[in-house]
């Protein structure tokens, strides 16, 4: 077991700095939904979706 983690460690690493990219978005994608914030500018009079938008 051991031959086999020095064997693909470089692979491991590169795997798990991956997971922590992907996972460090995904947690800052949950705050901002909890915070009810948006990536928009919040410019509704130039948005082409201002009707669409929930903060009317």
């Amino acid at each position: 077991m051991i031959e086999w983690i020095t064997q693909n460690a470089l692979t491991l690493i590169v795997i798990a700095a991956l997971v922590a990219v992907i996972a460090s978005a995904v947690i800052v994608l949950i705050r901002d939904k909890k915070k009810h914030a948006s990536s928009c500018g919040g410019k509704c009079s130039g948005c082409p979706y201002c009707k669409d938008c929930g903060k009317h």
